[in-house]
């Protein structure tokens, strides 16, 4: 499923409908060819109550603010969790041990998967805290990205198949699956 931001276009005549033609957010959403839950989280999250209600350029100016705050890493986290994360690292501790730690004794919440990314992207001078790691940092692989099974060569895929192929009616076009069983001990075809 891909989603399309607003365009600035879209943004101007969503103002036009709903303000001035007061429409309903249905009938917007119909007109602009877009979900009415779309033009309802539009209007939700950028309309400026001080202000006559939703205008396109602060709607921009929002969704860009909010675009830039999604970029910052780590900037929930307070001075104080890192120096403690700091500190229970040179005493040895892994990652997993004083995440659980620290929240049973409410120093402050925060994951391992959080302190080890701290850590490899040296945030405040992090990464000399890597040797006090107990393994080395895994490699690791994006699933899907280099699969070790061939592709068929020269394939032509079903959605390039003739349209008589789907009438049924003539003899020769087929179509098969497989099935293997678990660990390769019973094959269906």
């Amino acid at each position: 499923m891909s989603f399309v931001h607003l365009t600035t276009t879209e943004r101007s005549e969503l103002y036009k409908l709903r303000v001035i033609e007061q429409l309903s957010v249905s009938e917007i959403g119909r007109r602009l060819k877009r979900n009415k839950s779309t033009i309802s989280r539009e209007l939700s999250r950028n309309t400026d109550e001080r202000q006559i209600g939703y205008l396109p350029d602060t709607a921009v100016a929002l969704m860009k603010a909010r675009r830039k705050q999604a970029k910052a890493r780590f900037q929930s986290i307070s001075a104080e969790t890192i120096a403690e994360v700091k500190q229970r690292l040179e005493q040895h501790h892994s990652p997993e041990q004083l995440a659980g730690r620290m929240e049973r004794e409410g120093l402050g919440k925060i994951s391992y998967e959080t302190i080890y990314l701290m850590i490899y992207a040296n945030h405040q001078e992090m990464g000399i805290y890597q040797q006090y790691l107990r393994q080395k940092q895994k490699q690791r692989r994006r699933k899907g990205r280099h699969q070790k099974r061939g592709g068929i060569p020269n394939r032509v895929g079903i959605e390039n198949r003739p349209k008589i192929a789907d009438l049924k009616t003539e003899i020769g076009h087929w179509e098969s699956d497989t099935v293997i069983g678990c660990n390769h001990t019973g094959i269906v075809a």
